[in-house]
């Protein structure tokens, strides 16, 4: 039940990775004792070991006063999801992996934006990072912060709209929801984060990057089932319920053919050195979409040299669309910096 008393809740479902929630705690310890008194940080945990209430107690000693719940057997992801939000008190909550960090001022530009009006969700925009969270930070800034209503702030967002840590969501908004109802797809944020802007006509785009994410660092599940057909089948439930329209699902869905699957099936290929035909049918419910005959068809369709170089035509493109050029251009610097060091 949401409490007036705080803002915000900072949420953290984690299991067997201490090292990386005792990073998550530090840039959030950082941050937060500006804030105490209009936060409240929740860690729900499903670790078979003791570590993760070690990593809590130490941070709790430097009063970040987080709310501790063990899981004495494992719930699973979803459910360790949607424990976060159902123990939330807060009028807001920002659900983040244990592995991802906030870089600097980000609390408090949330809390400033948040104090001032009601919104239904906001976006944190969110970078990769391999080694270093602020040497690898994206210094260039494109784009406006914006103001959005449900349907464009859907489309700005489309390619991102399944990252956890990249949404503060108003809980308000939706507290009759029970979280638990929407377990079984890996994706229970994008249910919540769903629910929330169709409430509302008011969203939130920031143009900073705001959250680090530790790239290659999950696993577990099928990306491309997930990604696919279970998000497929969480938007055509929004349609279905006319919250949402048919045209708006194929723009989402178009965005994500254009800037997100090409850098994946690009690693698939250059990477895990797999046969593109391996995946080409976890496609199916996007073929006829005129957008996968014209981007994605044709790395299923060339040989495979011409068929990476498509791919990597399409990044570049993708990443020009969406507003991320800096990102690339933050990579190609970590990658000629770190040859330099290589070769000294």
């Amino acid at each position: 039940m949401c409490n007036a008393s705080k803002l915000l809740t900072i949420a953290i479902p984690t299991k067997n990775r201490h090292e990386y929630l005792e990073e998550n705690l530090k840039s959030l310890n950082a941050q937060y004792p500006k804030f105490k008194e209009q936060i409240e940080i929740i860690v729900s945990d499903n670790s078979n070991n003791d570590f993760t209430e070690k990593i809590v107690e130490k941070y709790n000693n430097l009063n970040l006063n987080i709310i501790y719940k063990k899981n004495f057997q494992d719930i699973g992801s979803d459910r360790n999801i949607a424990q976060c939000f159902n123990m939330a008190g807060g009028k807001y909550i920002h659900i983040i992996g244990d592995d991802d960090l906030y870089y600097s001022n980000s609390l408090e530009k949330i809390i400033k934006i948040i104090s001032k009006d009601t919104y239904g969700s906001i976006f944190m925009r969110p970078y990769g990072f391999t080694n270093n969270y602020k040497l690898e930070y994206p210094s260039i800034v494109t784009g406006e912060n914006e103001i959005l209503n449900c349907n464009n702030f859907l489309y700005k967002i489309a390619t991102q709209i399944t990252l956890l840590s990249a949404h503060v969501i108003n809980k308000s908004l939706i507290k009759d929801i029970d979280a638990n109802e929407y377990c079984g797809t890996n994706l229970v944020q994008v249910n919540l984060l769903l629910d929330a802007v169709t409430r509302s006509q008011k969203n939130f785009y920031f143009k900073e990057y705001m959250i680090a994410y530790k790239r290659d660092n999950s696993g577990g599940y099928d990306f491309y089932d997930i990604f696919i057909n279970k998000f497929n089948q969480i938007l055509k439930s929004y349609v279905d319920r006319e919250l949402i329209t048919e045209n708006l699902m194929k723009k989402i869905e178009c965005k994500k053919i254009k800037c997100f699957f090409p850098i994946y099936l690009f690693r698939y290929k250059f990477y895990q050195k797999k046969n593109f035909k391996d995946i080409e049918d976890y496609f199916e419910v996007l073929k006829d979409r005129g957008c996968y005959k014209k981007f994605i068809n044709p790395i299923f369709r060339l040989p495979d040299f011409f068929a990476l170089f498509w791919c990597v035509i399409l990044i570049i493109y993708g990443r020009l669309l969406n507003g991320d050029a800096p990102i690339g251009i933050a990579y190609i610097k970590r990658q000629i910096r770190e040859k330099i060091l290589q070769r000294n």
